[in-house]
C-alpha cells in the first residue's frame, strides 16, 4: 500500500513520535482508571469492525472513520487519547460521537481526506465500555482514493409527534408513566395519571417537557434527553438492554438504575431507532411549517 504524508493544514497537526505517545497514553476526559467503575463481570470489549477496512485501497476521500464494538462504547471517553487518525507524523482532529444503538463509534474530520494517501487508525485503552472496561490497542491502515464518494440526502430527521405513540404502547398501564386504556388516553387529556411512576409523566401533553434538557432524578449527571446525543441521554439508555443477562428480560446498561424500561421485552430495533434519531436530529416538538409564500 503507498504511503504518503499530508502538509499542515487546519485540519492536521504535527506531532513528533514521542508525542504521538503522550497523546495516545493520556486520558480522556471521563479520567478512567485502572478501576472498573461499575460492578458486575468486565466482558468483552474489543473492536469488531472497521469502517474503512484493515489495508482497505481506493477509499473515498468523504468516508467517516467508524469503529464497530462488542458492547456498548462510552462516549465520555472518546477523544485523541482513546482513537486517533494519522498520516506519518501528522494527527488529524475532528469530531466524535458514539451510537449506542450499533455499539459504533464514529470519527469526522472537518474536510475531506488528502487523495491517495496512507492514513493510520488508532485505537488503545483509554476508550472504555459503559461498564468501564477497556478495549484492546489495534492499528488499522488504509489508503484513499481519488475523491469523494456520491451521498445521498439525510431524510428528514423524526420529531416528537411519531415518538409519542411508542410511548403511548410502551410505557402505560399500573405503575407506570401514562394510562394503559387508548381510550381513556384519547378523551381524558391523552394518557395523563396523577401520579405518574417516579413522577415521570409521559402522557401526551406532558412527555416532551418532562424529558428534554430535563436531568435524571437517578443520574443527574445525564439529561433525560440531550438533543443531538443520544449516546448521552438517559431515556435511550433505559431502553437498552445489556449484552449479557436474560435474553427475555435484560438488565438495563450500565451507568442506570433500577430495571430496563419497559420491562420485559426489549422495545424492537425500530423503536429504538426512531428514539435515537429524534434525539440526534435535534429533540424537535413538531414539524417546522414551510414557509410562506
Amino acid at each position: 500500500m503507498r504511503t504518503s504524508f499530508a502538509s499542515k493544514s487546519a485540519c492536521t497537526a504535527k506531532a513528533e513520535p514521542f508525542l504521538l505517545l503522550l497523546l495516545l497514553a493520556a486520558p480522556a476526559c471521563s479520567q478512567p482508571t485502572d478501576v472498573q467503575p461499575f460492578p458486575g463481570h468486565c466482558g468483552p470489549f474489543e473492536v469488531v469492525r472497521f469502517v474503512p477496512a484493515g489495508l482497505a485501497q481506493n477509499v473515498p476521500t468523504n468516508t467517516p472513520i467508524d469503529l464497530f464494538f462488542s458492547d456498548y462504547p462510552d462516549p465520555d471517553t472518546l477523544g485523541t487519547p482513546s482513537l486517533l487518525l494519522t498520516t506519518g507524523v501528522y494527527y488529524h482532529v475532528g469530531t466524535y460521537s458514539a451510537d449506542l444503538i450499533s455499539k459504533r463509534v464514529r470519527f469526522l474530520t472537518p474536510g475531506a481526506l488528502r487523495p491517495f494517501l496512507g492514513y493510520s487508525v488508532n485505537v488503545t485503552p483509554t476508550l472504555r465500555s459503559l461498564q468501564g472496561c477497556p478495549t484492546s490497542a489495534q492499528e488499522r491502515n488504509f489508503e484513499t482514493g481519488a475523491g469523494p464518494a456520491p451521498v445521498a440526502p439525510a431524510p428528514p430527521a423524526p420529531t416528537f409527534d411519531a415518538v409519542l405513540p411508542v410511548l403511548a404502547r410502551s410505557c402505560g398501564g399500573d405503575g407506570c408513566h401514562r394510562s394503559a386504556d387508548a381510550g381513556a388516553a384519547a378523551t381524558e387529556g391523552g394518557g395523563c395519571l396523577a401520579a405518574p411512576a417516579a413522577g415521570l409523566s409521559l402522557c401526551d401533553a406532558q412527555a416532551f417537557d418532562a424529558l428534554v434538557s430535563v436531568r435524571s432524578r437517578q443520574q443527574s449527571r445525564l439529561l433525560r434527553v440531550a438533543p443531538r446525543d443520544s449516546s448521552r441521554s438517559y431515556l435511550l439508555r433505559k431502553l437498552l438492554p445489556a449484552s449479557n443477562g436474560d435474553p427475555d428480560n435484560p438488565p438495563p446498561v450500565p451507568t442506570t438504575l433500577g430495571h430496563r424500561d419497559p420491562p420485559g421485552a426489549v422495545l424492537p430495533p425500530e423503536d429504538l431507532r426512531l428514539i435515537a434519531d429524534w434525539i440526534d436530529g435535534g429533540a424537535v416538538r413538531t414539524p417546522t411549517p414551510p414557509p410562506s409564500e
